[in-house]
C-alpha cells in the first residue's frame, strides 16, 4: 500500500479520491502487525475531509480497471473568472516510465473506467467498516 501524502495548492487541500480492491487489503504480508498497522493508517488517511476511500468488493466481479491497470486523473484548480491553465491530464506509470494523457477523448476514456469503479464500489462508510472487518481477522 502507498503512503498518503497531504497535498495543498497553497491554503487549499488537493481533494483526493481513492478506490482499492479487496483483495489488496487482504492480501497477507508476512508480518501481521505491520498490515494491521497500515490499514489503521488507511482509515486515518481516510477520515481527513478532504479524502475519499473507497473500497471495490470482490463480489462486484472486475470492473473496467481490471483492463486499464493504476491511473491517477489529475484535475488542475480554475483561475477565479478564469479556465484552468492546464488541461485534465490523466497519470499512468509502469515499469519503464510514466505517461500523462490530456487528449479529451483520453481523459473521457479513463473517466468512464473511474464511474464504472464508483458505480461498484462501497460507500465510504461501508468501505470503513469492510477496512474495520479485515483488521478485526488479522489481529492478534
Amino acid at each position: 500500500m502507498r503512503a498518503a501524502v497531504g497535498v495543498h495548492l497553497g491554503s487549499v487541500p488537493v481533494r483526493c479520491g481513492r478506490g482499492l480492491s479487496e483483495a489488496v487489503l487482504r492480501r497477507t504480508i508476512p508480518d501481521r502487525r505491520a498490515m494491521v498497522e497500515q490499514l489503521r493508517h488507511l482509515l486515518d488517511v481516510a477520515a481527513l475531509p478532504n479524502v475519499s476511500l473507497r473500497v471495490l468488493p470482490l463480489a462486484a466481479g472486475p470492473p473496467l480497471a481490471s483492463e486499464t491497470g493504476t491511473f491517477v486523473v489529475l484535475g488542475f484548480p480554475q483561475g477565479l473568472g478564469r479556465a484552468s491553465t492546464e488541461p485534465t491530464t490523466v497519470y499512468l506509470e509502469n515499469i519503464t516510465g510514466a505517461l500523462y494523457l490530456d487528449r479529451p477523448a483520453e481523459v473521457a476514456a479513463f473517466a468512464h473506467v473511474w464511474n464504472d469503479l464508483e458505480s461498484l464500489a462501497s460507500d465510504e462508510a461501508e468501505s470503513e467498516k469492510m477496512i474495520n472487518m479485515i483488521i478485526e481477522e488479522h489481529h492478534d
